[in-house]
């Protein structure tokens, strides 16, 4: 996804270090707080934690004393997203007069919400349980560093930080400074009632007095300054609007609802993460990859996950590909690894970008997101019944599968490649980006440039599908054309077939031998439907056996095989989004079984995670060595399409196959997980019309039927019993 995958564990304060699966993270649009689960954030030590707002850190220290000591955790939540809760209580406590006030005397409930566009506000409850007044001297540690992302990563070196001012203001301080860009940054914190500066440097001091069961609440604003001006006046502690809340933005999509309470709250989890990680680029907006290393657009990841709910949010399709169109490549730039019609892959701002220190921060060393693209945009026509969008965006369409048989293909083979050509870019640029994630038979990282076998069965799927697009406006010609080209493309992709393994490479590199490891790449050509029947079942069967499928997902490369490791990045983890395409396609196969085992493991694996957040990955070992999933350190929660993972399965299980421009929803052999017996769909969106469906098992583990069907519109709804999809 980016540079390389972050390092295992990052050092918070001497002696400690930061599990990013013990953090908790909060979110709305282009602003974000992590923090350990206490609601703290570590002072004067190096870790990624801290509230960020476009790809650069304006807190990066928050702790909480009570006569200096800090509180014990309880139980922390941040189930909404862009708010969280933090239940504390106090230690042994030392009181003035040399009474010790006794454990859990004492109520801290500490929340924090994003409001508005650069606000994050606190609010602080105080509650005293001991029989006597007290007395209390609460001490707020802060700090602010202002570095970007990429910096703190250690992928950018951007120089001697800047001197960062703390200076007081009323009930309150700011910290600011003029970065290396010439920008003015800074952090405003204001109170609502008195406080005062704190022994330490940027330190807050509140003298709380409590009666016996009484209690205080204190609230707190943080306002974020960017702009070539710095601020002039302290922000007014007034009411800010937030942005729509959850409960009601879930309402305005597709609503679908179990007789199974954990399967609903699974679900209802995976939607919120996908709602907070919802960001803005101009008017438009994209799902953001992930927090906190990925907070931005990602071509690759932000198209699959919008791929992903397009039978929740339709609309969200039309302004991803817009944000990316906008960005499209214009121009033969080897540092950027950019091309005349080549889709993003990462986008970053602030500093970074305004001083052009890193070429990742408009970075195109991408080979799969410009086909992608194509998948997306006939994707998101099937829902919507129309071209408009496909005509708004025919110029980049033309440009797109111009760098496709021109730039993507650089070795005039017919086959998409890739090979860095910038002095800090990616030197894997498909979805398993790492260093080592693209192996050999022998466990050696192929040499570029580099043709991975899921990048043809995308370019083969935005072609054939392509050409229904541009018949229906009136291009035959160059429908017939792309058709023609698929087939090619389709006969090509024998070149990968390794006759003696009885399943498709990876991919091979310079020497032009096809790598022999056992991965999970071939099972996108599932999810493409570019091959055979015979095919697609071997491709089942190496995917389905015991070296691939861990009980709880895919795995990225196989057990056994020389390179693997079940907690190497991309060689031996489980990835949701990987296992959730493959899965999907093995519906299009007609192998339901196999989809309903696979789907039913990363529910599994769901129900165990914390919150029932599907991680970005976890550890590729054994369902039969460990009773829950083995979390991966660093990796980003919420990510972008491990969220879309479960609600593109439901799409699939149930059987949603829309075909909007034909006036049709066709529902093909609807299937549930075995202890689900009733589904809800409401307000499913599909061309101009909105459909509700009940789907119910008949009998004790019986098929799935078809119940009841409510529409509002033009739309025909069709029951399929059998085919493939």
């Amino acid at each position: 996804m980016s540079l390389e995958a972050p390092a295992a564990q990052l050092e918070a304060a001497p002696g400690t270090l930061v599990n990013l699966a013990e953090t908790i993270v909060t979110k709305e649009e282009n602003t974000f707080v992590v923090a350990r689960r206490d609601g703290s954030v570590p002072v004067g030590a190096a870790h990624p934690l801290g509230i960020y707002r476009d790809d650069c850190r304006f807190l990066s220290g928050h702790e909480l004393c009570v006569n200096g000591v800090r509180p014990r955790l309880l139980v922390a939540s941040s189930a909404l997203g862009s708010e969280s809760v933090h239940e504390l209580t106090n230690p042994p406590l030392p009181l003035p007069g040399g009474r010790v006030l006794p454990l859990q005397s004492l109520q801290l409930r500490f929340e924090r919400r994003i409001v508005g566009a650069t606000t994050v506000e606190e609010a602080l409850l105080v509650h005293s349980y001991d029989r006597e007044p007290l007395e209390l001297d609460l001490d707020l540690l802060l700090d602010a560093d202002f570095e970007p992302m990429l910096a703190i990563r250690g992928i950018v070196a951007i120089g001697e930080a800047g001197h960062v001012d703390v200076t007081d203001v009323p009930d309150g301080l700011r910290f600011a400074t003029r970065g290396r860009d010439g920008y003015h940054r800074a952090t405003t914190v204001v109170a609502d009632g008195p406080c005062e500066p704190g022994e330490r440097r940027g330190s807050l001091r509140f003298r709380v007095a409590l009666e016996p069961g009484g209690g205080e609440t204190i609230r707190l604003r943080y306002d974020l300054h960017e702009a070539t001006e710095p601020p002039t006046a302290q922000p007014e502690l007034r009411p800010l609007r937030a942005a729509t809340p959850p409960d009601r933005w879930l309402s305005e999509r597709t609503v679908i609802e179990s007789d199974d309470e954990l399967f609903n709250r699974v679900l209802r989890r995976s939607l919120l993460d996908v709602r907070m990680l919802h960001s803005r680029y101009g008017d438009d907006g994209y799902y953001a990859a992930g927090v906190p290393w990925y907070a931005t657009l990602f071509g690759r990841d932000s198209l699959i996950t919008a791929t992903q709910l397009l039978a929740f949010d339709p609309p969200m399709a039309a302004g991803t590909l817009r944000v990316l169109a906008a960005l499209l490549g214009t121009r033969d730039d080897p540092e950027h690894d950019e091309d005349p019609g080549k889709v993003l892959h990462e986008l970053r701002v602030g500093e970074v970008a305004n001083r052009n220190l890193s070429p990742l921060a408009r970075y195109y060393g991408t080979v799969d997101a410009t086909p992608l693209f194509l998948c997306l945009l006939t994707d998101h026509a099937d829902w919507t019944g129309d071209l408009s969008l496909f005509r708004e965006l025919r110029a980049e369409v033309d440009a797109m599968l111009g760098w496709i048989d021109g730039p993507g293909d650089r070795d005039r083979d017919g086959l998409l490649d890739y090979q860095q050509r910038s002095s800090a870019g990616l030197r894997n640029q498909g979805w398993k980006d790492s260093d080592e994630g693209v192996l050999d038979g022998d466990g050696m990282p192929l040499e570029p440039p580099i043709a991975l076998v899921e990048a043809q069965a995308y370019a083969l799927r935005a072609k054939r599908r392509l050409a229904r697009l541009f018949y229906l406006d009136g291009d035959e010609a160059r429908a017939q054309q792309l058709l023609r080209e698929a087939t090619e493309m389709g006969e090509r992709l024998e070149r990968f077939w390794l006759r003696e393994r009885g399943f498709y490479s990876m991919g091979f590199g310079a020497d032009g031998r096809p790598s022999t490891a056992l991965a999970s790449n071939q099972g996108h050509l599932l999810w493409g439907r570019v091959l055979t029947p015979d095919r697609a079942r071997a491709v089942r069967d190496a995917l389905m056996s015991p070296a691939m499928f861990s009980g709880w997902g895919i795995r990225t490369l196989g057990e056994g095989e020389a390179g693997y490791n079940p907690v190497g990045y991309h060689l031996g983890t489980v990835w949701p989004h990987d296992t959730a395409l493959i899965a999907f396609g093995l519906r299009k196969y007609g192998f339901d079984d196999d989809f309903a085992q696979v789907f039913e493991a990363l529910l599994d694996a769901a129900a165990n995670a914390d919150d029932y957040r599907l991680p970005e990955l976890f550890a590729g070992f054994s369902r039969t060595e460990f009773e829950t999933p083995v979390p991966y350190p660093v990796a980003c929660q919420p990510q972008a399409w491990a969220a879309g993972a479960i609600p593109y399965l439901v799409t699939g299980g149930l059987g949603l196959v829309p075909d909007a421009l034909m006036g049709r929803l066709r529902i093909r052999r609807p299937s549930l997980p075995r202890w689900l017996n009733r589904v809800d769909v409401r307000g499913l969106r599909i061309a101009d019309s909105s459909v509700d469906l009940r789907f119910e098992r008949t009998g004790a583990g019986g098929p799935v039927a078809l119940a009841d069907v409510r529409i509002e519109g033009e739309i025909e709804v069709v029951l399929e019993i059998s085919g493939p999809r």
